[in-house]
């Protein structure tokens, strides 16, 4: 959690440079994963197309992709948006949660390890210190 924290920062401090006064400036930022379509179960050396919804904060924000942190048998997973700096921006709170696709191939972990399951961390926003929350969701990987 610490490394996607210290990424987050050197990625804000890369992409926010600008280069004239009429130009845009552009931030990365994550925003919170409303909910993910997770298979029933996964099956080791397969792929799944997982549909992730979240909500934009504002027009000045633009899906970028997924940031991921995978491990063994785990994955960090949080939705990555450019944000224009310095824009006049419209809410965007009351419309539907857009969503992605995100491609997920299921390690080729023996089974009788790690309890059988993937484990997925969701970014889901962050708490009034400003530390980041995750949700650990268990996808149970089957055997053939």
């Amino acid at each position: 959690m610490k490394k996607l924290l210290l990424l987050l920062m050197i990625l804000m401090g890369v992409s926010s440079c600008s280069f004239k006064d009429d130009t845009l400036n552009f931030q990365v930022e994550f925003i919170p994963v409303e909910s993910i379509e997770f298979p029933e179960y996964m099956q080791a050396g397969e792929t799944y197309e997982l549909k992730v919804y979240y909500k934009k904060p504002n027009d000045c924000y633009y899906f970028d992709g997924f940031y991921t942190e995978k491990g063994e048998s785990s994955e960090v997973l949080a939705v990555q948006t450019l944000v224009i700096q310095n824009a006049k921006c419209e809410s965007l709170e009351d419309e539907e949660p857009e969503f992605g696709l995100y491609e997920f191939t299921c390690p080729n972990i023996i089974i009788g390890t790690f309890n059988n399951v993937y484990l997925f961390e969701v970014y889901k926003g962050d708490d009034g210190e400003g530390n980041m929350i995750f949700e650990t969701v268990e996808v149970p990987i089957g055997q053939e």
